[in-house]
C-alpha cells in the first residue's frame, strides 16, 4: 500500500474503450515507441537533476505554419494555421505526408552537434494527439489514424537523444480543444480546453499513458503537463487532478507546469502543490520581442529591464520553489526596433548573453526556442543564431571543453583529497555564521550532508559523456536529508544536513570554475 496505491485509487480507471474508438493498451503503445535503453536509476538521476543547457525541437510533432513552412505552403491559400486545419487540408494524403515530415525533420547528426557543442537537454513539444487512435477529439479524431505510427519517430528522437547523453523533457504542448489562443495549443481561436470535462478527462487519459511511456526512460528530465495555458480559474485544480494521476503510477518522475504567465502566482501555487506532489518545475518563458514597448527598446534599456525588473522576479518566484524553476523558452530575437541602423547579429548576441548570465543565477535550465527552422532563415533557429554569432558557440558547464587536457578522473582524484580540507572550512563559516543564534546544533550532520553532497557532485561531474553541474540542487539535498533521517532520525538536524549538502556543491562549483578547462 503507502502513498502510491492511495493515489491510485484517486484515479479513475485504467485505459479502457471509449467513444474515440480503439484504444490501445499500454503494451501497444510502448511497442510503437520501440526499443529503448534498460532504465539506470543512477544515470537517471544526473539526467533529471542536473543544469540544463538545452534548446527545444519545435514543430517536430506539433505544428506551426511559420516554422514548419513546407508541409503548409501546398494549401497556403485554405490559410491553415493548427495542425489539426493542416489534416484538414491534407485530407487522405495526410498520413503519408505527416510521416515524411516527421522522417526528415531532425536526422541524428542533429543531436551530435548538439553534443558537440554542450547541449544536454531537448524539450519535445509534443500534441495529446501523437498516441493515436483513442486519444484524440475533434479535427483529431478524424484523422486519428494518422498518429499511429508517430510515437515509433518520438521513440527514435529518445533514442538519438540517449546515444549522446542529452536529455529529453516531454512537453505536452497542446491539450484537447487548446489551452490557450495560439495556434501551436493544437486548435485555432479561443481555448476550449477549460470550458470541457471532456477534453480534461481525455488530457488525463494521455498523461496516463504518458507516464507509463516515460518515467523509466533513463533519460527522459520529466514530463510538462501544459504549455502556456493561460490563467483560467481552473487551472490550479486541473494541475492537482493531473499531479495526482502522473504520481499515482510514478514517484519520481519530475512534472514541469506552466507559470499561465503569471509566474508569481504559480511560484506560490506549486509550492504548496510540492509538499504533496514532490518533484515539480515551473516553466517560465521570456522573450522580448512580442510587447510594442520593447519593439522600441534599444539593447541597452532592454538590459536593464532584464536586470532591474525581469531578474528580481525570476529570483524571488525560484526562492519560492527552492530553485524548482527553469526558462522553457527564451531566444535571442529582437524586433527591428532595437537594432535599427546596427549589425542585428551583434544587438541580439550582447543581449543574448545578458539573458544567459541572469538566467544562469536563478534558474535550473534554460532552452532556447527553438533547434531549427524550415530553411534557418532567421535567429529563431539556434543554428542560424550560433552560425551567425548571436549565440554563444558552446554550452558546457564550467567553462569546460572536449578538447581539454585537464583529466575528470584528475579533476575527481584532487577534489577527493581536498575533501576533508574544503569541509572544515565551510563547516568554520557555518559555525560562526549560526553563533548569532543561541542553542544547540548538529554540526557532525552538517558535516555528513557536506561528505554526501560533494558525492553528488563528483557523481555530476564524471557519470556521463561531458560533465554535468547539479541544477536543482535544494530539491536533491532535500530528498538526500529525507533518506538521511529516514536512516539515522535527528529530524531536527535535516536542516543542518542540506545546509552542508548544499555547500558541499558550492565548494566543489567554485573549483572547477578555477581551472582552465581551455588548455589541450
Amino acid at each position: 500500500m503507502g502513498l502510491l496505491s492511495d493515489l491510485k485509487s484517486k484515479v479513475s480507471g485504467k485505459l479502457s474503450a471509449n467513444d474515440n474508438g480503439h484504444h490501445p493498451d499500454h503494451d501497444e503503445l510502448r511497442a510503437r515507441l520501440g526499443s529503448l535503453p534498460p532504465f539506470d536509476p543512477a544515470k537517471a538521476q544526473v539526467f533529471r537533476y542536473r543544469k540544463q543547457y538545452g534548446v527545444n525541437l519545435g514543430s517536430m510533432f506539433c505544428l506551426e505554419p511559420w516554422m514548419a513552412t513546407d508541409i503548409y505552403k501546398e494549401y497556403h491559400d485554405q490559410g491553415p494555421e493548427a495542425e489539426g486545419d493542416l489534416l484538414e487540408c491534407m485530407g487522405d494524403c495526410c498520413g503519408e505526408k505527416m510521416k515524411a515530415h516527421w522522417d526528415s525533420w531532425l536526422v541524428r547528426a542533429d543531436f551530435e552537434r548538439m553534443s558537440n557543442i554542450g547541449i544536454n537537454a531537448v524539450r519535445l513539444p509534443l500534441g495529446y494527439w501523437v498516441l493515436g487512435r483513442g486519444f484524440a477529439a475533434g479535427k483529431y479524431k478524424r484523422h486519428a489514424a494518422t498518429y499511429d505510427e508517430a510515437l515509433h519517430y518520438v521513440g527514435r528522437v529518445v533514442a538519438w537523444a540517449a546515444e549522446f547523453d542529452i536529455g529529453v523533457l516531454v512537453d505536452i504542448h497542446a491539450l484537447p480543444g487548446g489551452q490557450n489562443f495560439d495556434s501551436h495549443s493544437g486548435a485555432t481561436g479561443p481555448p476550449q480546453f477549460f470550458d470541457s470535462r471532456k477534453f480534461q478527462d481525455l488530457a488525463i487519459k494521455c498523461y496516463e499513458a504518458f507516464t507509463h511511456l516515460f518515467a523509466s526512460v533513463t533519460n527522459v528530465v520529466g514530463l510538462q503537463i501544459v504549455n502556456e495555458p493561460v490563467d483560467n480559474p481552473q487551472l490550479e485544480g486541473f494541475y492537482e487532478r493531473a499531479l495526482t494521476q502522473v504520481r499515482s503510477q510514478s514517484l519520481d518522475l519530475p512534472v514541469y507546469v506552466g507559470d499561465g504567465w503569471n509566474l508569481a502566482k504559480y511560484a506560490a501555487v506549486v509550492k504548496r502543490l510540492r509538499e504533496r506532489f514532490g518533484f515539480i518545475v515551473v516553466d517560465t518563458h521570456q522573450y522580448w520581442v512580442f510587447r510594442p514597448e520593447e519593439q522600441q527598446y534599444r539593447v541597452d534599456q532592454l538590459t536593464r529591464e532584464l536586470w532591474e525588473t525581469t531578474v528580481p522576479e525570476l529570483s524571488q518566484a525560484s526562492n519560492e520553489l527552492d530553485g524548482n524553476l527553469i526558462v522553457g523558452e527564451y531566444s535571442s530575437v529582437l524586433a527591428n526596433g532595437s537594432f535599427d541602423g546596427e549589425d542585428p547579429a551583434k544587438c541580439m548576441g550582447a543581449f543574448a548573453r545578458e539573458q544567459l548570465n541572469a538566467f544562469d543565477q536563478v534558474a535550473a535550465g534554460t532552452w532556447y526556442w527553438t533547434w531549427r527552422l524550415q530553411h534557418d532563415s532567421w535567429f529563431w533557429s539556434m543554428q542560424y543564431a550560433i552560425n551567425a554569432g548571436a549565440m554563444p558557440p558552446a554550452y558546457f558547464p564550467f567553462g569546460w571543453t572536449p578538447s581539454t587536457a585537464v583529466s575528470r578522473e584528475d579533476v575527481v582524484n584532487t577534489a577527493n583529497t581536498k575533501r576533508e580540507e574544503w569541509r572544515e572550512k565551510r563547516l568554520e563559516g557555518h559555525k560562526s555564521y549560526v553563533s548569532q543564534w543561541k542553542g544547540e546544533f548538529g554540526f557532525d550532520h552538517y558535516a555528513a550532508g557536506f561528505d554526501k553532497g560533494l558525492d553528488a557532485a563528483l557523481k555530476f561531474f564524471s557519470q556521463l559523456g561531458c560533465p554535468s553541474k547539479v541544477g536543482f540542487v535544494r530539491q536533491l539535498a532535500s530528498e538526500h536529508a529525507a533518506e538521511y533521517v529516514a536512516q539515522h532520525g535527528h529530524e531536527q538536524w535535516k536542516w543542518e544536513f542540506e545546509d552542508g549538502f548544499r555547500e558541499a556543491i558550492e565548494e566543489f562549483n567554485d573549483y572547477c570554475q578555477s581551472l582552465d578547462f581551455t588548455q589541450d
